[in-house]
């Protein structure tokens, strides 16, 4: 997830489709019965890195543009069904947290603040893979969860969405990764801190978008869809914005099959 590659060609979508699409979303305050607001969950949609804060580069793939494509997506497909509000962290593709490139943590602080603040039922945080090492045989999804640390009821609820997005992606064609991280094949993913630790004592995560949402009681997964140093994966998944949206689609689909959302009549 952090630039290390070779900056290559620039994906040539088309920005002008970019900006007519990623319109920034304002929260609106609107009367609901409390029955109704109690069975209404706030997804808030995190499309990771952006131009100051950049991700992957890797051929004719950049990975802040190929997130937030599949962020959009994601939010169009959601916003199909009832009992559902949908934000995303960020609608273009520069940084709304400041544009300072040394600024990453504070970024993302405000990424989770921005999710607190949309009183969010859960953070998805979508990003795209690569191989350090370039191992093209590193490829396909993987999920990373909460650890079981400190509110452990975090863990089983981003266990629990991540599988039914992991199913939903498998779907599309992707094989779920098998990397030296994902334990047992599982695509399911935990990482602890070397040596950051929770109020409790036991080991925080080590994604800080993932600790910082634990602390204040928010499950969050970041889904790593699949890896551009893959030719398999990066021409048959990150190519296209029909691709893009074929993931989008697959991560909305997860997500409301986790929640029980129906599809509006």
């Amino acid at each position: 997830m952090k630039p290390i590659f070779k900056r290559g060609m620039s994906l040539l979508l088309g920005l002008t489709m970019a900006v007519s699409l990623f319109t920034a979303t304002s929260f609106t305050s609107e009367a609901k019965s409390k029955k109704s607001a109690k069975k209404n969950i706030v997804v808030v949609l995190d499309a990771g890195h952006d131009t100051t804060h950049m991700g992957c580069h890797y051929e004719n793939f950049e990975e802040g543009l190929a997130n937030l494509y599949i962020a959009y997506y994601c939010k169009q497909e959601l916003e199909k069904y009832s009992g559902v509000t949908v934000y995303m962290t960020r609608n273009t593709l520069e940084c709304p947290y400041g544009a300072d490139p040394a600024s990453a943590t504070k970024c993302l602080a405000s990424r989770v603040n921005f999710a607190k603040n949309a009183k969010a039922t859960v953070l998805v945080s979508l990003h795209n893979d690569y191989d350090p090492d370039l191992d093209k045989s590193q490829n396909g999804s993987k999920v990373i969860i909460p650890n079981p640390n400190y509110k452990p009821q975090l863990c089983v609820q981003g266990t629990q969405l991540g599988q039914s997005i992991l199913t939903q992606l498998v779907g599309t064609g992707l094989a779920v990764n098998n990397w030296k991280l994902c334990p047992n094949g599982t695509g399911l993913v935990t990482r602890d801190s070397a040596s950051g630790k929770y109020p409790d004592g036991s080991a925080k995560d080590y994604y800080a978008l993932i600790n910082q949402s634990k602390s204040v009681g928010i499950p969050c997964i970041i889904v790593e869809h699949a890896f551009c140093t893959n030719d398999s994966d990066r021409v048959n998944h990150l190519s296209t914005p029909e691709q893009y949206q074929q993931l989008g689609v697959a991560d909305a689909t997860g997500i409301a099959n986790y929640y029980g959302l129906k599809l509006k009549q």
